[in-house]
C-alpha cells in the first residue's frame, strides 16, 4: 500500500543530485544570459545590467522624437518592458533625449569621447543593385556627414567600414533595392 523504501548507494545518491543540480545551473545560466539580439538605443550599458538597472517606464520612447524607440512585448521573455530599436526599419538622430530623461541610468553616455554606437551595418550583396550592375550610390549620400561609413569602392560598389558605423540606420532606410539590401545588427 505505501511505496517501499529502495536503498541507493552514496555514490549514486551523489550522482544523481550532481546531475541534476547541473541541469538546474545550466537552466539558470541561460535565462539570465540574454543573448544580444536586440538594438538598444544610445548609451545603453552591458546587456545584463541594463534589463537589471532599467525601470521599464518608457520614458525613452516618450521623448524620441523620429517615434524610434520601441518598447518589447512580452514574447520577448527577460527584454519585456525595455526599449529598443529597429535602425533599418525607423533610424535613430542619435539625439540622445532619451539618455538626458533615464532615471536609471541605463541608457548613459559617460563622456563626449565615449562612442555611443546601436549597431552595424551590413550590405547583403545578392539584392544590392550595384553589385547586380545598376548604378546606385544612395547609401553612402545618406550615410552621415560627420561619420562617413560607407565608401565606394573601384567607384561602384559600396563598402561599410564596421569601424566607423553607429548603426544610425539612415542607409537601409534610403536603399532603393525592393527589399532593403542594407540590415542593422547589434554590435
Amino acid at each position: 500500500m505505501g511505496k517501499e523504501n529502495v536503498l541507493i548507494s552514496r555514490r549514486d545518491f551523489f550522482g544523481s543530485l550532481w546531475t541534476d543540480m547541473k541541469y538546474f545551473a545550466g537552466t539558470a545560466i541561460k535565462t539570465i544570459t540574454p543573448e544580444r539580439t536586440l538594438i538598444r538605443p544610445p548609451g545603453a550599458i552591458e546587456e545584463i545590467a541594463f534589463l537589471a538597472g532599467c525601470r521599464r517606464c518608457g520614458m525613452c520612447k516618450e521623448v524620441c522624437p523620429e517615434k524610434a524607440i520601441r518598447i518589447a512585448g512580452p514574447q520577448m521573455g527577460n527584454s519585456f518592458g525595455t526599449p529598443y530599436l529597429e535602425p533599418s526599419e525607423v533610424p535613430c538622430s542619435f539625439c540622445l533625449k532619451c539618455v538626458e530623461v533615464c532615471p536609471s541610468e541605463a541608457l548613459l553616455i559617460q563622456n563626449d569621447d565615449v562612442s555611443h554606437a546601436i549597431g552595424v551595418a551590413s550590405i547583403d550583396p545578392e539584392r544590392c543593385l550595384a553589385y547586380n550592375q545598376q548604378l546606385c550610390s544612395s547609401c553612402v549620400y545618406a550615410c552621415p556627414t560627420d561619420i562617413k561609413a560607407i565608401r565606394l569602392e573601384d567607384f561602384q560598389y559600396p563598402k561599410i567600414d564596421q569601424e566607423k558605423c553607429i548603426g544610425c540606420g539612415q542607409c537601409a532606410r534610403i536603399c532603393l533595392a525592393p527589399d532593403s539590401a542594407i540590415k542593422v545588427v547589434p554590435r
